[in-house]
């Protein structure tokens, strides 16, 4: 019982500190070097519970050497968040949901990857808008991706989407601090 105790303590630990850090919600909001390893694994933490209730398996894979970017924080785990969360909803039971990150000449490339339906290729120019979703009524507000690509954009970077049955990847670029 004790090891069943220390166990649940420590994961609440560890959600606690995934939620301060995903959200910053101990400093005020400032532009910042945004490490996005950490955020990136901050919001896998914090979606380990679905995902696990969905037996979906996150693989992370971030380069060890990842330079900052220039941002503010919370902004950018928005981005992950909504991300990985759509991949979540759209990938089957026993499904897997891939997240890397890797320097590419002066920028920082994340991609998020699902194993779902796909996108079908008359929605793909609607899933940016606002309030647009593919989700059933009540599942979705239609505002994740719409909010992604706003704080992609302000951040001076791109989001993509390559989709067909079976394979959905976003890939995100976003300027590595100081590049110009």
């Amino acid at each position: 019982m004790l090891s069943n105790i220390e166990r649940a303590a420590t994961r609440i630990h560890r959600l606690v500190g995934a939620a301060k850090g995903f959200t910053h919600m101990d400093r005020a909001p400032a532009l910042e070097d945004v490490e996005l390893s950490r955020g990136i694994a901050d919001t896998v933490a914090l979606l380990e519970g679905k995902a696990r209730s969905k037996s979906i398996a996150i693989t992370l894979s971030v380069h060890e050497d990842l330079p900052p970017i220039r941002g503010f924080t919370a902004e950018i785990n928005q981005i992950w968040m909504n991300l990985i969360d759509n991949a979540i909803d759209a990938s089957p039971s026993q499904g897997q949901v891939t997240v890397t990150a890797v320097l590419e000449g002066p920028d920082v490339i994340v991609t998020v990857l699902d194993h779902g339906l796909g996108i079908p290729p008359d929605l793909r120019e609607s899933i940016f808008d606002p309030f647009f979703t593919t989700k059933p009524v009540g599942e979705g507000t239609g505002l994740g991706l719409d909010i992604a690509r706003r704080v992609v954009l302000w951040h001076d970077g791109d989001i993509t989407v390559d989709s067909r049955p079976g394979r959905t990847e976003f890939r995100v670029r976003l300027p590595v601090a100081g590049a110009a």
